[in-house]
């Protein structure tokens, strides 16, 4: 385990490469605290988004690491951090939009934690995933930048993924352009994604639509392709009705939860911490 000196400067060096909009209102910062924290059951937790009279501010708790990771070597301390300090921002970030779809999550996790259904879940064993979207219009580039920055982030570049449209690529959003730049990802107009094919989904493990109708479209096209073909998440991904910035940025705090959720899976989980 790494020291509670270095344990901070990861932290520092990891905020710092992030967008400053996604500290606005942040006013209490991020803070390494030395101690252990437990919830009510006695799961670990690492880390926690708070909101009370003392305003906004994120909590990493360093003793927590230290009991779940003693022996582990620091890259891998580093990388789980990070991965922590990532989780509890965008639980800011959806607090800021009202939105509860991490924190339902995480809710959600506890109580399979609890009813022993994952205690010892194992990683999700894929070695390539397509994402795909109904037209090219930010979609399925956003969500494959920001699942590359995650691999490469927590250790699975040897995952291969890509993206496609189910249909003639129209033009990119700029809107979608400003909300990947938000999480520090970048997709580009300069190459628009292919037009999906059998083949295209032949050659990936997973084929991660972005609505449930895209999935059951493909499912019903290429039958013998069912099992790999699946909905990104349980809600629907689709561009905002208004085309406003606000609505793209919300739609890309809403990706950025999925694909955290995804790399969890792809990775395992050991236990319930936040």
């Amino acid at each position: 385990m790494i020291s509670y000196e270095e344990a901070g400067r990861v932290l520092d060096e990891a905020a710092d490469a992030l967008p400053e909009e996604i500290y606005r209102d942040l006013n209490g910062g991020v803070n390494l605290i030395r101690g252990v924290r437990t919830d009510e059951h006695g799961l670990l937790i690492m880390g926690t988004y708070n909101v009370n009279q003392m305003g906004r501010y994120v909590e990493i708790y360093y003793g927590s690491f230290r009991r779940k990771y003693p022996d582990a070597p620091p890259e891998k301390c580093a990388r789980e951090l990070v991965r922590t300090l990532k989780h509890e921002l965008t639980h800011h970030i959806e607090s800021l939009a009202m939105d509860r779809s991490l924190e339902k999550w995480d809710e959600q996790h506890v109580a399979e934690l609890l009813a022993g259904l994952d205690d010892e879940l194992e990683p999700l064993e894929i070695g390539s995933v397509l994402f795909v979207d109904a037209d090219g219009s930010g979609l399925a580039e956003t969500a494959l930048a920001m699942f590359e920055t995650a691999a490469r982030e927590n250790g699975m570049e040897d995952i291969a993924a890509a993206c496609a449209s189910m249909g003639p690529s129209g033009p990119l959003s700029l809107k979608a352009v400003r909300a990947a730049a938000r999480y520090g990802v970048e997709i580009s107009s300069a190459k628009a994604p292919p037009e999906l094919t059998k083949a295209l989904c032949e050659g990936h493990d997973a084929v991660m639509c972005m609505t449930a109708a895209q999935a059951d479209a493909l499912a019903a096209r290429w039958p013998e392709l069912d099992e790999k073909i699946m909905c990104l998440g349980e809600a629907d991904y689709v561009p905002p009705r208004l085309d406003t910035q606000g609505g793209w940025n919300k739609l890309a705090d809403r990706l950025a939860t999925e694909i955290n959720a995804l790399s969890e899976e792809l990775m395992g989980t050991e236990d319930g911490d936040d």
